[in-house]
């Protein structure tokens, strides 16, 4: 049976010879300070399953490990996956050798929380991934660059706001929780990171025909910024009159992508869907 990890003052985390690996953009927090206060943002219980992603040195595992039922740690650098595995062998602490990006989710259940330290190189696709397999996910606690995360939480008529808005939005509330100064990592980025909350939505924000069809939109409205809506869609319609379908909607043709709201994408997806079948 296994147990609450305890920690050993004896056993150190990982070898005194090991070098952060910057193609797999590893940087490491180890502000002790900030390793708790994001542990006790999380609202962890003591039935929760938690799936960590990226537990590195394992700074954050123990102290999840001793508030919850079970961690689940994706860890894909193999010496540290190696030495996790041994440190934490018998324990509610289980790490897995893995890519996360590839890992299979047929094992999980759900109701899972995720807790990680997301590599800045990957933390788009992850997310993306999470939010694909939303079924299996309650709560998505991250650490990602501040930039990332504004882009995450951005308003429309901003800069910030654009398709990573608008899909992390339709399928969660989010919120950034406290920015972390780049001295609580090692080795120390460049840039300014933060925590954030994703609450996973149970039924997307707004009924859409077509999920495909409402991204695609999307996509190719904000990949021509520059464009007002009319143009940047008019190749994506075809033969219908993009025009007449915003003019029905009460959406201004002369709109650029920053300017539409969620809502209102969901509107012209929902619209060109019923136009395109009659």
């Amino acid at each position: 049976m296994n147990h609450r990890y305890k920690q050993n003052q004896n056993k150190p985390l990982i070898t005194n010879s090991f070098i952060a690996k910057k193609r797999l953009g590893q940087n490491f927090l180890i502000d002790t300070e900030i390793q708790n206060r994001i542990v006790s943002s999380c609202d962890l219980h003591e039935n929760d399953i938690v799936l960590e992603i990226g537990p590195g040195q394992g700074a954050l595992t123990e102290k999840i490990a001793r508030q919850v039922k079970s961690v689940i740690a994706i860890e894909k650098d193999r010496t540290l996956a190696k030495e996790l595995q041994e440190k934490y062998h018998g324990s509610n602490i289980k790490v897995l050798c893995a890519d996360f990006l590839k890992y299979s989710f047929d094992e999980l259940e759900g109701d899972i929380k995720v807790i990680g330290n997301l590599p800045y190189n990957v933390a788009t696709p992850i997310i993306e991934r999470l939010l694909e397999n939303r079924s299996l996910f309650t709560f998505v606690y991250i650490t990602v660059q501040l930039e990332h995360a504004q882009r995450m939480v951005a308003k429309p008529a901003s800069k910030s706001y654009g398709s990573l808005s608008c899909f992390v939005q339709f399928y969660s509330n989010t919120n950034i929780l406290f920015k972390i100064g780049s001295q609580a990592f090692w080795p120390v980025p460049k840039v300014q990171s933060c925590f954030m909350k994703l609450e996973i939505l149970k039924d997307a924000r707004y009924r859409v025909e077509n999920e495909a069809l409402l991204f695609s939109i999307i996509k190719n409205a904000f990949s021509q910024r520059r464009k007002t809506i009319v143009n940047s869609l008019a190749g994506l319609v075809g033969k219908i009159n993009i025009i007449d379908l915003l003019e029905k909607l009460n959406i201004s043709p002369k709109l650029r992508a920053e300017n539409i709201t969620l809502k209102e994408y969901v509107a012209i997806t929902n619209k060109l869907a019923q136009e395109r079948v009659n």
